[in-house]
């Protein structure tokens, strides 16, 4: 890598995380405003929208891209986002747990149980339906379309569920809206004078501003306005990481398969990993595991249906490339079902969580081997 790409590489990650910063003040500020439950905010709210950047890149490469070299890429991506949920984001967020321990005055994650429960449930059920089909002959197709169509109308049961269960959202502790303070900079609230070449942002926020409550709730319009522009960040910065990360693994003679399967999920689930780890920072655990487990659920539905619709959805045990894959399938499921197993209805140990990073190393150990 030249100078170039290591400052875009930095200033890749340095946009994913104030892009999550911007995104999840703004979520837990949407779920105040709409009085949605406490599940909607982190497992379909937030957990939708940082999970976009990973569905970007198998969706590209099958209809795209095209071709074997775009089959590859796109079911390497698909099978790997849940395997990166289930093992690196789950261990980061147990990781967080202990390194802010004082912080928050206890070292297990007090969740609601649940919703938690609930999450990995949908998961479980969705993933091995999925899986089931890459194991029947190929020349079935009628399987695979029949799993492919039943994947989405799971996932909206899914989040119609979800949004009628669990205590609406509380945000009696949520930090002031970024773009509210901003504002309220600009009008002068904080002893400084405003320049004349702030005010023609203070005026396109104005009309989104107008709604802000008397009690110091923001308005719905602005909260919209952060929430796509830290989305927006997001995405553009996890665009631009993966582009890095994917030129470091060329040079290296690293597979297509490999590279889609390992290398591109770490880079597209950091808006994940950092909006938990800063969740977990603020004590919003359910909001912190929430966001992992309704990720693991929107991945696999969604992309998977993509998967399995188009394009040959099978693994051949005889190659060791999806010897992999399937090793990635069944940790990811072993991963959720002990969670499922040690999450209670009010905590969960970061214990279960740090397992996942365990279950990785393992899984780096097939690679060396098999390749």
């Amino acid at each position: 890598m030249d100078v170039i790409d290591i400052v875009l590489f930095i200033a890749s990650f340095a946009l994913i995380l104030l892009g999550c910063q911007f995104f999840t003040n703004a979520v837990e500020w949407l779920g105040k405003r709409l009085e949605l439950a406490e599940g909607a905010v982190g497992s379909v709210l937030a957990a939708v929208g940082t999970a976009l950047p990973e569905t970007l890149v198998p969706l590209i490469a099958i209809v795209f891209v095209g071709g074997t070299a775009g089959e590859e890429i796109g079911v390497g991506a698909i099978l790997g986002s849940p395997f990166m949920l289930a093992t690196l984001a789950l261990f980061v967020t147990g990781l967080a747990v202990i390194l802010f321990r004082k912080r928050r005055n206890k070292g297990v994650l007090s969740i609601n149980g649940q919703l938690i429960r609930r999450d990995l449930k949908f998961f479980l059920i969705a993933y091995t339906i999925a899986v089931t089909a890459a194991f029947v002959p190929e020349d079935m197709a009628w399987v695979r379309w029949m799993v492919g169509s039943c994947l989405i109308p799971l996932y909206v049961y899914y989040v119609w569920v979800t949004m009628r269960t669990g205590e609406v959202s509380d945000c009696s502790e949520c930090k002031p809206l970024q773009l509210q303070k901003w504002l309220d900079r600009l009008r002068g609230k904080d002893r400084r004078s405003m320049a004349s070449s702030t005010l023609a942002v203070e005026g396109a926020l104005a009309g989104a501003s107008k709604s802000v409550t008397d009690g110091g709730t923001p308005g719905t319009g602005l909260i919209l306005v952060q929430l796509f522009l830290g989305l927006g960040g997001i995405i553009f910065g996890a665009t631009i990481f993966v582009d890095q990360v994917e030129s470091l693994a060329a040079a290296a003679g690293i597979s297509a398969t490999i590279l889609a399967l390992i290398i591109a999920p770490i880079a597209t689930e950091l808006p994940e990993k950092f909006n938990s780890v800063m969740w977990v920072r603020e004590g919003k655990d359910t909001y912190a595991i929430g966001n992992i487990t309704g990720a693991m659920v929107f991945q696999s539905c969604f992309p998977v249906t993509i998967g399995v619709l188009f394009t040959s959805w099978h693994l051949d045990l005889s190659s060791s490339t999806d010897v992999l894959m399937a090793a990635s399938i069944f940790i990811a499921l072993l991963s959720a079902s002990i969670m499922y197993l040690r999450a209670t209805a009010t905590e969960l140990k970061p214990s279960a969580l740090l397992l996942g990073g365990a279950f990785y190393v393992v899984f780096i150990a097939l690679v060396l081997i098999l390749t």
